[in-house]
């Protein structure tokens, strides 16, 4: 009994540290998120390539990021974290390190999709990780890794610094070569932690939480949000501030970097918003919609009645509030879903977000692409287009807000019954 239980404390301690290892690449992976093309927009300008182009770099990455979420969240259960960790590693790094050197735009796209399938899966590996190694108090520590990883785009928007110091190549590949150190640390530790293949039907569970209604509501709530934000944070955010009020690409990355850390503590106060709201989820989850319809709303006018720079920066905080409401999200799925349907419900909650994220990415590219670009800077009215399509993918989305169920009342009642 001893011996099982030294065994036993040896597997938890080796799956915490291989969980330190992973959240390192989860950092990284959460940083290439607003890399490409966000920092670097102008270096890809001045190489040829046009803003279709560039603004696909970012859209292949978030496609392929939900991709992974769809695929792996259905097979995680079956193949479990560990095995998941170094499969999703060994891509990211391989993609990151490989775009920048990449000398034809299909290679570029090749390693810019393997960079987000490989990201994607990392995540589903910690959150699996995370629900065997703390199962009873899974939404904190959720939280709690999601505020590091945040801390990833905080970093990724002052990257500018490093790009202006070793060019943007090595700046771009610098995220991967660090994460290959955590990736052998896995590999290091991966003895008796990867559990056997478990033989079943994968696509039952799917077909159970798609066949839900008041799934697909949260989704479309929760999905433009974070597509709005994304629109900010990886493609025009920093940019569009440049263009319109003519400061250093430094100050405006200071400006993202602070957006970016309002949200990595967002997804810790969120649990004090819901407390607050008497545990009413409903409340807080159209609030957040109600904010990015009035960060669309404020952009447009920002923009079109040159409002100035904290007009512009009033916008993008307003649609950075509800981005740090991913535990909100994550638990409203969670009990939409069955109790032993957990991991494929976040899952797919992340998998909807992404291809939100990539769509409103090809939409606000093609949106800059209808106007002429004087020495690489785009009119305002090309950014108030962007902000207008915003405000107007943000009406439905109020309304199937309204219409998720409350599901924190009826949680407490079960909590209270215990």
């Amino acid at each position: 009994m001893v011996t099982l239980l030294t065994s036993d404390e040896t597997l938890r301690k080796k799956k915490m540290a291989i969980l330190c290892c992973g959240v390192v690449m989860y950092f990284f992976t959460n940083m290439s998120k607003v890399l490409i093309p966000g920092t670097i927009f102008n270096e890809l300008q001045r190489m040829g390539l046009d803003v279709k182009s560039i603004s696909a770099l970012g859209a292949v990455y978030m496609y392929s990021y939900a991709a992974s979420q769809l695929l792996a969240g259905i097979f995680s259960d079956r193949y479990g974290g560990v095995r998941i960790l170094l499969v999703g590693g060994s891509m990211f790094t391989a993609g990151t390190i490989g775009f920048p050197f990449a000398e034809h735009l299909w290679l570029m796209y090749f390693f810019r999709v393997l960079t987000g399938f490989g990201a994607g899966t990392v995540f589903l590996g910690v959150a699996k990780l995370l629900a065997d190694l703390f199962s009873a108090r899974f939404a904190l520590a959720m939280g709690i890794i999601l505020v590091l990883g945040y801390i990833g785009p905080t970093v990724g928007t002052m990257m500018v610094f490093l790009i202006n110091a070793v060019g943007w190549q090595w700046a771009m590949a610098t995220p991967g070569i660090i994460a290959v150190t955590a990736l052998l640390g896995v590999f290091a530790l991966m003895g008796g932690t990867i559990k056997p293949v478990t033989r079943g039907q994968s696509l039952g569970p799917f077909f159970t939480i798609v066949k839900n209604k008041k799934m697909w509501l949260l989704w479309l709530t929760s999905s433009v949000v974070f597509g709005s934000y994304y629109v900010l944070l990886a493609q025009i955010g920093q940019k569009s501030i440049s263009d319109f009020g003519g400061v250093s690409a430094e100050k405006a990355a200071t400006c993202i970097m602070v957006m970016t850390i309002m949200v990595a503590l967002n997804n810790m106060g969120v649990n004090g918003i819901v407390k607050l709201c008497g545990n009413r989820r409903k409340i807080s989850a159209v609030g957040g919609i109600l904010c990015t319809l009035a960060g669309g709303v404020a952009g447009f006018f920002a923009f079109s009645n040159n409002w100035g720079v904290p007009g512009v920066l009033l916008s993008f905080f307003l649609i950075a509030v509800p981005a740090g409401f991913f535990p909100l999200y994550s638990v409203i799925a969670k009990e939409l879903a069955p109790p032993e349907y957990t991991g494929l419900s976040v899952a797919l909650i992340n998998f909807m977000a992404f291809v939100f994220i990539a769509l409103f990415q090809n939409i606000s590219g093609r949106i800059l692409q209808g106007f002429t670009a004087v020495n690489g800077v785009f009119p305002p009215g090309a950014y108030a287009g962007i902000f207008l399509f915003i405000a107007i993918a943000a009406l439905p989305a109020v309304i199937s807000s309204l219409l998720v169920p409350e599901t924190g009342l009826k949680s407490a009642e079960k909590g209270a019954g215990r």
